[in-house]
């Protein structure tokens, strides 16, 4: 049996230990316009953030979580490990990324030609991968 989506696009969630520090990070660092927020009492904290057509929520559990993410790569283990954004200012973002002293594991590169790619990570060490197609 395949999916019917009933809409094309995906959402994704990402897990923090600090909703302010994520909030600083994707609201106003990358930008990303806030998009709701949600407090579950016995649960935890979703803030949401409108990605184009997409949402990124990102959930403090009231409860801190009892393991922390790998910071080994993004292939270092199996699971969700990275978020892809398309961007049109790859140079720039990465640029301010790394001047508020986030980690930039992978810096700008060609992918191949027409295309370029970094990766950042927040304050989590939750991986995004920017990609720039300099040919669109």
């Amino acid at each position: 049996m395949a999916l019917q989506l009933q809409n094309a696009w995906l959402d994704a969630g990402i897990v923090t230990r600090d909703a302010d520090a994520a909030s600083r990070f994707y609201g106003e660092l990358l930008g990303l316009p806030p998009a709701g927020e949600l407090r579950m009492p016995g649960v935890g904290l979703i803030r949401r953030y409108a990605v184009g057509s997409s949402t990124l929520r990102v959930f403090q559990p009231e409860t801190p979580p009892t393991q922390d993410g790998s910071r080994d790569g993004f292939a270092s283990q199996t699971g969700i490990r990275y978020l892809t954004l398309a961007v049109s200012n790859l140079d720039e973002v990465v640029a301010a990324v790394a001047a508020a002293g986030y980690r930039v594991p992978v810096p700008v590169r060609a992918l191949r030609p027409g295309v370029r790619v970094a990766q950042i990570e927040d304050a989590d060490g939750n991986t995004l991968e920017l990609m720039q197609h300099d040919d669109a």
